[in-house]
């Protein structure tokens, strides 16, 4: 029994001795968790061969540093072994495959950035998420080349429909905290929603979309 293995066991055990809803709840972790595990590595699997085969030309295996390699892909496999979104996990993908891109490619992302993409994949919801990418693309029709800094601004009115007004300042903040959208200030007479908040695209933030997510 592994380690996995065995805290699940504890966990199964310890739900048993709850009466009535203790025996279907531990049954429900013993026969789903495992298998969820499984399938998600098997489609991380199948995920990562076809970007390495559609990226085969542009990778330098040799070049790439072992020990930043390891640590990103280790990075990587936990959140491919606790998520079970699809956005996520190819995020978890494209940081593997962006590491094992030659030195020269023009796509190619130095390894700090990438780590601290990595802890930002890892951290945000999967709304804040969503959000970031509905950021980028009301940037890119104020601005396609995205490169005016007032053309880059936007208030969170113009999420509108992308999250309930309860939760939408909650996914902003995760955005905010990681420093890929900002939260320019307070108004003074805020309205309901937040709508009237006014944000920015970060330059970080728009690479994490292009480089991390692949949609921009």
């Amino acid at each position: 029994m592994n380690k996995r293995d065995h805290i699940l066991a504890v966990i199964k055990a310890g739900l048993n001795a709850v009466p009535v809803l203790g025996g279907s709840i531990a049954s429900l972790i013993g026969d789903y968790i495992p298998s969820s595990t499984q399938n998600q590595l098997e489609q991380a699997t199948h995920l990562l061969a076809a970007r390495l085969t559609e990226l085969e030309s542009r990778i330098d295996v040799s070049a790439a540093d072992k020990e930043q390699f390891a640590e990103l892909f280790k990075s990587a496999y936990l959140i491919l072994i606790r998520s079970h979104h699809l956005e996520r996990n190819r995020a978890a993908i494209e940081l593997i495959a962006n590491c094992l891109l030659a030195p020269n490619d023009i796509d190619k992302v130095p390894y700090d950035e990438l780590d601290h993409f990595a802890r930002c994949l890892d951290n945000l919801s999967i709304g804040a998420i969503r959000i970031l990418v509905a950021c980028v693309n009301i940037a890119a029709q104020k601005d396609p080349s995205m490169t005016a800094q007032g053309y880059r601004q936007f208030n969170v009115a113009e999420l509108d429909g992308l999250a309930p007004d309860h939760l939408v300042m909650g996914l902003v903040s995760e955005l905010n905290s990681l420093h890929l959208v900002h939260i320019l200030g307070t108004p003074p007479i805020r309205i309901q929603g937040y709508a009237n908040y006014p944000l920015e695209l970060t330059m970080l933030g728009s690479r994490f979309v292009k480089y991390v997510l692949n949609a921009a």
